[in-house]
């Protein structure tokens, strides 16, 4: 069977991070293509914690309306034990195919309910928003951006979103908002792009700072929530 492309929307096979991402089983903690490079890389130096579950993205990324970009994965203990439990390997599973919405329960929820409040309750967010990552693999702090480019992850994340994800916003068709690292994006902090694409100037958290820019841009969001 021909890998599914994002709905509505044409992609090639060496940019389809769907396909991508189908490619690993569940439970699996590190994807098969992303192995070698790892056992090239000293654990002290990279920092990612290969103990979690890869969040390369989350929510229904192949339909959402409004994409939010980040740099990588946080990390916490809970996400050490989610990665050990049943719950948490079929959530991420799921995940992994593009069509699951965000959970009600579990790592991560609190994060991004404080980052997307601004925008909509958490029931629309579950519904409506997808976040996508650079980079797959946990971390509290990324130590090594070089490390996290030389990942065939991450240049599957990176080309899918320039590819695929940034024309369907400058089209108009989705609303696409970098909260974290635009430059490794290939986008410009405060920079007008055409359609719904945008690189608001926001804090190393990845909250958007106040500003009348970004106070239009919340109601572009919300004006795209509540449109039929």
């Amino acid at each position: 069977m021909a890998p599914r492309s994002a709905i509505g929307w044409g992609t090639s096979h060496m940019t389809d991070i769907f396909e991508f991402w189908s490619r690993i089983e569940r439970g699996t903690l590190v994807h098969p293509a992303d192995r070698k490079v790892f056992d090239r890389l000293d654990p002290a130096k990279h920092g990612f914690q290969l103990n979690c579950l890869p969040g390369c993205f989350a929510g229904r990324l192949r339909s959402a309306s409004i994409v939010l970009l980040f740099l990588s994965p946080g990390y916490s203990e809970a996400d050490v034990i989610d990665a050990e439990s049943d719950d948490g390997k079929n959530y991420r599973f799921q995940s992994w195919q593009g069509d699951e919405p965000f959970r009600e329960i579990g790592p991560g929820k609190k994060w991004l309910e404080s980052r997307t409040k601004i925008f909509a309750d958490f029931s629309t967010v579950k519904q409506s928003f997808a976040t996508l990552n650079i980079g797959a693999y946990h971390s509290s702090d990324v130590r090594s951006f070089a490390s996290l480019l030389a990942l065939p992850s991450s240049r599957i994340s990176l080309s899918w979103a320039q590819e695929i994800l940034f024309p369907q916003a400058e089209a108009g068709k989705r609303v696409v908002i970098c909260m974290r690292s635009a430059a490794y994006w290939g986008l410009e902090v405060g920079r007008q792009y055409p359609g719904t694409l945008f690189a608001p100037h926001v804090n190393r958290g990845g909250h958007l700072i106040k500003n009348d820019e970004n106070k239009r841009l919340v109601e572009i969001v919300k004006s795209r929530l509540t449109a039929p």
